[in-house]
This record gives structure tokens, sequence and C-alpha cells, in this order.
């Protein structure tokens, strides 16, 4: 039985129609928030992490790596990207969790 008339499930949708257009990787972005990890992050062997999320480079430097615990954003020379996300709602908290380490960083002491 569906429950169209129920006020949570409505607001639920209004809040995803209204995050489905921020579902674009911004590679400005993302590389801000890999700056914040390594600045304001701490390191352990399995990278820099700050906020959720954890940031590895490869040897050479070319390629970042920027993950939570369900996605992994690879960043690659010339503003390319990959992403491995297991769905739709698993990225767009991804992109908001982007969004608010930038933030953080911008609001934290130097």
């Amino acid at each position: 039985m569906q429950c169209e008339d129920d006020p949570g499930e409505q607001l639920v949708r209004i809040i995803c129609m209204a995050k489905a257009v921020e579902t674009k990787i911004d590679t400005h972005q993302a590389l801000l928030a890999v700056n914040a990890v390594l600045t304001n992050g701490r390191s352990s062997p399995d990278g820099t992490s700050w906020h959720g999320l954890t940031v590895n480079s490869d040897l050479d430097g070319y390629t970042v790596t920027l993950s939570d615990d369900k996605v992994e954003l690879r960043l690659l020379f010339h503003n390319k990207f990959q992403l491995k996300c297991p769905n739709r709602y698993a990225q767009i908290a991804f992109i908001e969790k982007l969004n608010q380490v930038v933030r953080a960083s911008k609001s934290s002491p130097s």
C-alpha cells in the first residue's frame, strides 16, 4: 500500500527532485575538496581523511582519488574523472559532502 498523501514522503520527493539537478561532478570543486582534506585532514595508511572524505594520490601525482564509504572519484589529467558509485542517491550525497568540506575549510582557522 502506498500512502501518497503522507507529508513525509512528499517532502522526500521534493528534496530528491530539487537535488536531481546537482548530479554533475564539478572537477574544480572536487579539487578544492582535495585541497581542504589535505590541508586539514589526518594522514593514515589509507590516505588523508577529513569530514568523511579520504584522499589518495598515485605515485606520479597525476591521479588523485577522493572517496567516502560508498563513492570513489578519480580525478585524472586534463580535468577528466572516473566516478564509481552504487546509485544516484550516493552520488548526490557525495557531491553534497564535497561542498560541505569546501565550506568547512573556508570557515576553519588557518
